[in-house]
């Protein structure tokens, strides 16, 4: 466990909620390699924490495979010490070049960025006097940890109202301007599409994709960038994966099983045989809740 400084961080505390939880998301990216592995801290870059999402950076498309293996390891690293009445980091993302602001000097070099980033901008007079006035409540012991602090925030205030951006339209949060939402509502966003996805498919497992995404959009105008045929395709794939783990082996008669040929094979329900129904059922048999048996044969000697 890191050790910390209970007074300190009653202090920081005293900023209010939303200053506090900053304060603890710097501690975090702040304190990476005492938190995780050397060999995860060398390859696995934290860069920002947003509405409890941990964006992070990753050296190589092979990292950023293996890091679902090793993320819950890292979250419960990171709330153990940090974690308050609830959980400070809950999920971690692959972060997006606009978000990689906070990554350590030496590594910003290797980072692919044509924009200039929150270590680009330089502060007034006035806003660094208004940083000094507020950390200046501090002890001095403690006022240069926490002037870096209200320092940093003051920087990426100022780079998002210089960059025009603008609030997500579901929470507080800014993101950049050719964004509707901010990465964590985005990902929300995404899960409901999911959803309803997955309720169309299965009042109607038939339909085509084209007009599947007309329902869609709909529901969900604000979405047609990201409802695109890829997207409902996966949608259709991930409910036939979930039907067929739910149904056994020689359960043709299950009311699932129409549902799942009806999805598999894109025809409405007159449309279905026996024959489709095994052909089928054969394909997918692998989904099942359980495989096929097969008598084994004895062989004499």
């Amino acid at each position: 466990m890191i050790e910390i400084d209970r007074a300190f961080h009653e202090q920081m505390r005293s900023l209010g909620a939303a200053a506090y939880k900053k304060f603890l998301y710097n501690e975090v990216i702040r304190n990476w390699s005492r938190l995780v592995d050397d060999s995860i801290a060398e390859k696995i870059l934290p860069v920002t924490i947003e509405h409890g999402v941990l964006f992070v950076r990753a050296e190589s498309s092979a990292l950023k495979d293996q890091l679902k293996f090793f993320k819950e390891e890292i979250i419960d690293a990171i709330n153990e010490n940090f974690g308050q009445e609830e959980p400070l980091v809950k999920e971690i993302r692959i972060a997006k070049s606009f978000q990689i602001v906070n990554a350590p000097p030496e590594k910003k070099s290797s980072a692919k960025i044509n924009k200039p980033t929150v270590g680009d901008v330089t502060l007034t007079d006035e806003e660094i006097k208004r940083c000094e006035r507020q950390a200046e409540k501090f002890s001095e012991e403690l006022r240069p940890t926490v002037l870096n602090a209200l320092l940093s925030q003051a920087k990426k205030k100022f780079f998002q109202q210089a960059n025009a951006w603008h609030k997500c339209a579901r929470c507080d949060a800014f993101c950049p301007p050719e964004e509707t939402f901010c990465e964590v509502c985005r990902i929300k966003e995404r899960d409901a599409m999911k959803k309803i996805l997955f309720a169309i498919f299965y009042d109607a497992p038939w339909l085509k994709t084209s007009d599947a995404q007309k329902i869609l959009l709909k529901q969900m105008p604000h979405m047609r960038s990201e409802c695109t045929f890829d997207a409902i395709d996966s949608a259709r794939s991930s409910l036939i994966q979930n039907l067929a783990s739910h149904i056994r082996f020689g359960d043709e008669d299950s009311p699932d099983v129409l549902k799942l040929v009806m999805l598999q094979k894109r025809l409405s329900p007159e449309k279905i045989t026996p024959a489709i129904v095994k052909r089928a059922l054969s394909e997918l048999q692998f989904n099942f809740a359980e495989l096929p048996k097969f008598p084994r044969k004895s062989f004499g000697k």
